[in-house]
């Protein structure tokens, strides 16, 4: 992102994926080692429906630089 001179990008759906032994997948967020609110979890994975879900609101990601 520091090399694009990007200041955030927008999270707006999360496409999660596991192959067949997955059966249940979270995705979270972190920001400066802190943890920040849960995008989606899928306590009921199913490996034959895997798609592009729509987030309620846009999340916004930033940078950290070091």
């Amino acid at each position: 992102m520091a090399q694009a001179n990007i200041t955030e990008f927008k999270i707006l759906g999360v496409l999660q994926h596991s192959h067949v032994d997955g059966v249940r997948i979270t995705t979270r967020h972190f920001r400066d080692g802190r943890e920040l609110p849960l995008l989606i979890t899928d306590p009921n994975n199913d490996f034959n429906f895997q798609d592009l879900r729509t987030l309620p609101e846009e999340i916004a990601v930033h940078p950290v630089y070091t």
